[in-house]
């Protein structure tokens, strides 16, 4: 049996407390086949954190083709800080795809305003709303709401 280290806090794995997840056809027991922690973290550490290194994209290949040998974080570092890092990483993903889907609504909004009222009522429009904000030029408030337009596409 091979010693395992953990890749946080470089300590040696106790391998009786690898937790056996999985069932005979190598699917986690609620059905699934699981996504290695080393993967997900390795996925977040490239994709957050920006650092991505030969080396890391040599691991994903050898984690893939080992998964079935243990993990790669001891059971504290996997449950203090891998596993929350992970959690926390595909809710920041989750809620990037949500703003993305709202913002485009918001794009839409802004749009369907350009062709809505007349040309005078807009004017009379922007400059009540450059009042009502504060803002001397109204062309600021025209560029703002262009800007805000183009981003939301």
């Amino acid at each position: 049996m091979k010693v395992r280290v953990c890749l946080v806090c470089l300590n040696a794995i106790d391998s009786s407390l690898l937790q056996e997840t999985e069932n005979d056809d190598g699917e986690e027991k609620s059905g699934h086949v699981p996504v290695p922690l080393l993967t997900r973290f390795l996925k977040f550490v490239n994709n957050y954190l920006n650092v991505s290194t030969v080396a890391s994209k040599q691991w994903f290949e050898f984690n893939d083709e080992n998964a079935e040998e243990g993990g790669s974080f001891c059971e504290k570092c996997e449950l203090a800080v891998i596993n929350p890092i992970c959690q926390v990483y595909l809710e920041l993903v989750s809620n990037q795809l949500r703003l993305s889907w709202e913002l485009g609504k918001l794009g839409k909004f802004f749009e369907s305003s350009h062709h809505s009222t007349s040309e005078q009522v807009k004017r009379m429009n922007m400059k009540l709303l450059a009042n009502q904000l504060g803002v001397d030029n109204v062309t600021d408030v025209e560029r703002f709401r262009s800007l805000l337009t183009e981003k939301c596409k």
